[in-house]
């Protein structure tokens, strides 16, 4: 299976940096928010959707003896390889549509097999692809057809889709989405990950009563999380906001 890089190399914003806690540091600038899910997609976005990738192509061979839709699913991982190739070099569009060599993009992937797992795993690839491409309404459809297997791909769906309203400026949803990725995740990482974006964009919204209440969960719940070791600076300035 394929090697997936990060999409989003290169223009991250620039983040802001709080060196005193007061009423005048409590603003939060929305690219610190794009900056830190556009950090998460880099670290894990490579493990997350390589392991659904390995996982659909090991149970191939078995369920292929089973029914119709593992025959299809065989014949999806077969011809996805090309697009994924487009897709680790940030090829967006080609991914898309056109991979070349005469492969299908995920757009076709995902329509001539869409009863299969792959076929629903290029719904994914397809909402990533628009995401970087800044087609935020295709990206929020694609994923929203989506169906992830497994705690740690639903908690992606639900991020990306966090990631897309927060691009739109529709920041309920934006809010929403994060918290239901952190509420879908096992793992202490993902969880700590999405609570801070939603006490972030909660701070946005100068609701900084919910902000303080996910960074005190991250605090208390995943203090040995990347996020869990820099909370402290975070409520901080939550708590002043709400002097």
């Amino acid at each position: 299976m394929s090697t997936i890089q990060n999409p989003n190399r290169g223009g991250q914003t620039q983040k802001k940096v709080i060196q005193k806690v007061s009423k005048e540091d409590v603003l939060v600038d929305i690219t610190e928010v794009t900056h830190e899910a556009q950090h998460w997609l880099e670290v894990y976005r490579k493990p997350l959707i390589i392991g659904a990738v390995a996982i659909i192509a090991a149970c191939a061979g078995w369920f292929f003896w089973r029914n119709h839709v593992a025959g299809e699913q065989k014949k999806a991982v077969t011809a996805m390889w090309r697009a994924e190739q487009m897709f680790e070099r940030d090829s967006f569009a080609q991914a898309l549509n056109n991979p070349g060599g005469g492969f299908d993009g995920f757009l076709d992937i995902a329509k001539k097999y869409s009863s299969a797992p792959a076929g629903n795993l290029a719904r994914c690839y397809a909402a990533i692809c628009y995401q970087n491409l800044g087609k935020y309404d295709e990206a929020i459809k694609y994923m929203n057809d989506y169906s992830p297997d497994g705690s740690v791909l639903g908690a992606t769906k639900y991020g990306v889709l966090g990631d897309a309203y927060s691009e739109k400026n529709d920041f309920a949803n934006a809010l929403k989405n994060y918290r239901q990725a952190a509420n879908s995740g096992d793992v202490d990482d993902i969880k700590a990950h999405y609570l801070k974006l939603y006490g972030m964009l909660s701070e946005k919204q100068n609701d900084n009563a919910s902000a303080l209440s996910a960074y005190k969960e991250i605090k208390e719940k995943y203090p040995q999380t990347t996020e869990g070791r820099d909370i402290d600076k975070y409520l901080a300035r939550a708590e002043a906001g709400k002097k």
